[in-house]
């Protein structure tokens, strides 16, 4: 079983990249601060 790790994972390329590896049938980790929401949602 292969397994990806993304940084960054809710971000525009962070997500495309979870999608890519999904899309292959491999396992993803994602990880990410969340910092957008502090940006967004004050």
């Amino acid at each position: 079983m292969k397994i990806a790790l993304v940084t960054g994972s809710a971000g525009l390329i962070g997500s495309e990249s979870v999608r890519f590896f999904c899309n292959r049938g491999g396992s993803v980790v994602g990880i990410d601060n969340n910092m957008r929401q502090i940006s967004f949602y004050c």
